[in-house]
């Protein structure tokens, strides 16, 4: 078994320590430099930029990927946890048109670290859904001259309360949760009321198209994923489920 201690986020103990230190107020280099690294890490993630994504992260074990929905929570502990499979799922596919507001921003720098947070608000330029709101927090080493990214946290607050998107993941987290546990009937129940209720969205569509293809319906698993790509064109998601459908 792997001690406790070795599966503490190394971010949280850094991010503790930084957030004693002083307010970084002088617009100095390094603090314009973190700061350029961490919107070049958006801006290439949407643009399906892979190598300049994977530029702005420190790639080695030390590197944490924090994620917290009203429906998920995951940690990716070393890059190779997530890097990799980050830069396939954009590979390829078309650039998504973004416009990204941060406010409250704090930084904090001591030495060779740096710990950002912030307000995070993603408005999809050419997809009909609503913005993506998230409370964002970066932990960057200089290492080699350089600033990198050596965690990430999100926590998606537009994923909770009422509002239809935040219903919208609710639905599709206990989807995809029933999928994981094999209970495939159940799944698609859940999902066919996501997609009843959201009738235009690509991602309810999509996954509904996923739960049927794990059971093996590839009849209507097709179906779904061609009205997702009916609303969105563009959705890679739905263009890589139905390519790997046997023909």
């Amino acid at each position: 078994m792997v001690p406790t201690a070795r599966l503490l986020p190394i971010a949280l103990v850094v991010s503790a320590a930084l957030l004693r230190g002083p307010l970084l107020l002088a617009q100095s280099a390094d603090a314009d430099e973190v700061k350029r690294v961490i919107r070049a890490e958006t801006e290439t993630y949407y643009a399906r930029d892979t190598t300049g994504w994977k530029g702005t992260w420190i790639n080695d074990s030390t590197a944490i990927r924090t994620f917290i929905t009203s429906s998920s929570y995951s940690v990716a502990l070393g890059w190779d946890k997530f890097g990799p499979s980050t830069i396939a799922s954009i590979r390829g596919i078309a650039p998504q048109r973004v416009q990204i507001d941060r406010t409250n921003y704090v930084l904090r720098m001591e030495g060779a670290l740096a710990y950002a947070e912030y307000d995070e608000r993603t408005n999809f330029l050419t997809d009909s859904v609503p913005p993506l709101l998230a409370r964002q927090n970066r932990t960057l080493l200089k290492r080699n001259g350089k600033w990198r990214i050596l965690s990430a946290g999100s926590f998606v607050g537009s994923s909770f309360g009422a509002s239809p998107r935040a219903v919208e993941a609710r639905l599709a987290g206990v989807g995809s949760d029933l999928s994981a546990a094999k209970s495939s009937r159940e799944a698609i129940q859940v999902l066919e009321l996501n997609a009843q209720l959201f009738p235009r969205s690509s991602d309810a569509l999509t996954a509904l198209a996923e739960a049927y293809a794990a059971a093996d319906d590839r009849y209507l698993a097709k179906q779904y994923y061609q009205k997702a790509l009916a609303i969105d064109p563009k959705s890679a998601a739905a263009q890589r489920g139905l390519a790997k459908l046997p023909q």
